[in-house]
């Protein structure tokens, strides 16, 4: 910017900087001289402004500055003078410069005083409080928190020494505390109570900033920009639902996080594995189709595309389970807040995830028939089966699975059917996806043996590598959970991948409208 144009903008608005100098000196003259000083000052560096949007900004910095500077330089002059017409009467009354600077570092040791109180750990800062603020005894303070007289006059000896040093450094706060990034869960188990505890930025913020170094609890606090009284409450529930662990004064995560830089280096070291295999099964599955259609359950019509998904997703669902079978998943631990699972992380919107839920293998209550829907991201805008309200909405899918009547009262059987899961005929719920008995159910798993076991070979590849990549990417502590994450996360992605491969390829054509392609029942 040029002093020219520095200098049209000031004149717009010189009272500003003359109300910025009358604020802070009082004195008519002195607000006069440093206004001139300010002005001078931004036209002489008018040449470090960016543009108009970013001059206030920095005339504002420059203002700051200058008033310092004159600040410092009035009290030398003041001190100079004092000393050339000191008689011995006494002391003068401060000047308004002097009263300024008084005041200022008043407010600054106010604020130093304040930022370490919220440092403090609970004991310490409770009993502080009570002391200094609340003005209680040291025998009432001890009754209030179960110690001793002698035990509380330690604390505060320990608080005092603890604000002293505080207050002497110098303490900057972290990038989450304006950035705390983004944190998604993961679950994998019977029942997902872990949902909730990160609806919040802050949880996912703690489980970020004490994942690759851990923390204590005034790290993390000046990190996240966040006081003690509201870190420490958060901090006790992820550590009694086993998402953070505590050693000693330190805290870190104690879960993995699919951060996106693995997800990247995962996806450059895989990503010529799917095309190959799934070229291989669009050409037994094709190879396949005639035999399938001769095989008796409701679907074997379907037109050839959504009969060709069928094949294909079952043969993926299939080739899971062969693939825990030959490679076992270890059997999910309890979890601290009553279920059974495995959880994990990502730093991102789920950007790399290829699934906008999945349920394999889900029975009714009366264990009469089950139900499987796998939303593939790639089948978007043809599938997306709902899990809210999932034990009702799988009530309902087998109910229509065993032709039951429609029970009018059930909202769970009304989204089946406006979203074409479910038809109703003559007030008879009937599937609108592939339904098999037992029998017939055998017969199509035995023909498509050979393309679950090619994706079952592939699963098994592609975890194995994850466990290997994701072992670099995870701290020390968290490395044991790699292999188990990985088969959990990565085998089901690969399912999607090869899925995405025959979409992309143009094997299989998405429709435009709501049609559920990878689902299926099976009733006794």
């Amino acid at each position: 910017m040029t002093s020219e144009r520095a200098g049209e903008l000031l004149s717009q608005n010189l009272t500003a900087i003359y109300g910025f100098a009358f604020a802070r000196l009082y004195d008519k003259d002195k607000v006069e001289d440093l206004s001139s000083e300010i002005v001078c000052e931004i036209l002489l560096s008018a040449k470090n402004i960016r543009d108009d949007e970013a001059f206030w900004g920095y005339a504002w910095k420059v203002a700051e500055y200058t008033f310092h500077k004159f600040l410092r330089r009035e009290q030398r002059a003041e001190g100079q003078l004092a000393a050339e017409a000191s008689d011995g009467c006494g002391d003068s009354a401060p000047s308004p410069a002097e009263e300024y600077a008084a005041l200022e570092t008043e407010r600054e040791q106010l604020y130093l005083l304040r930022r370490e109180l919220s440092l403090l750990v609970k004991t310490h800062r409770e009993i502080c409080v009570a002391y200094y603020i609340d003005r209680k005894s040291c025998s009432q303070i001890a009754k209030e928190q179960c110690l001793s007289v002698e035990m509380v006059k330690y604390h505060l000896f320990k608080t005092r020494k603890l604000l002293k040093e505080g207050i002497g450094m110098t303490r900057t706060l972290g990038e989450k505390s304006y950035n705390p990034g983004v944190f998604r869960l993961n679950f994998w188990g019977d029942r997902n109570y872990y949902g909730e505890l990160f609806r919040r930025k802050l949880p996912g913020a703690i489980a970020l900033a004490s994942y690759d170094v851990p923390m204590t609890a005034q790290e993390l606090s000046m990190e996240l920009g966040v006081s003690m009284p509201y870190l420490e409450e958060e901090l006790e529930i992820l550590e009694s639902a086993g998402v953070i662990k505590r050693t000693g004064t330190k805290y870190r995560t104690n879960v993995v996080i699919l951060t996106e830089n693995y997800d990247m280096d995962f996806e450059r070291r895989t990503k010529d594995i799917y095309p190959a295999v799934a070229k291989e099964l669009w050409r037994d599955a094709n190879a396949l189709l005639p035999k399938i259609r001769t095989v008796d359950f409701a679907g074997n019509s379907y037109d050839e595309n959504r009969l060709l998904f069928m094949i294909l997703n079952l043969a993926m669902v299939n080739g899971y389970e062969i693939s825990k079978e030959r490679s076992p998943i270890a059997a999910p631990p309890e979890l601290p807040l009553g279920s059974r699972g495995w959880i994990w992380g990502h730093d991102n919107e789920f950007k790399y995830l290829h699934f906008h839920g999945i349920c394999m293998q889900v029975w009714n209550r009366a264990e009469t028939a089950w139900f499987s829907a796998v939303n593939y991201r790639a089948i978007d805008r043809a599938q997306c089966f709902d899990h809210s309200g999932f034990s009702e909405k799988i009530e309902g899918a087998c109910d229509a699975i065993l032709g039951y009547p429609k029970n009018e009262k059930s909202e769970a059987v009304s989204w089946l059917l406006e979203n074409g899961y479910a038809l109703c005929e003559n007030g008879q719920l009937k599937a609108n996806f592939p339904v098999f008995n037992e029998q017939s159910f055998e017969a199509v798993t035995a023909l498509l043996k050979a393309l679950s076991e090619k994706v079952a070979a592939c699963m098994i590849e592609v975890s194995d590598l994850a466990a290997e990549v994701l072992s670099e990417h995870v701290p020390e502590a968290l490395k044991e959970q790699c292999p188990t994450i990985a088969k959990i996360h990565h085998r089901l992605a690969v399912a999607a991948l090869l899925m995405e491969a025959l979409i992309g390829g143009g094997c299989l054509t998405v429709p435009q409208t709501q049609v559920p392609l990878c689902v299926f029942g099976v009733k006794k």
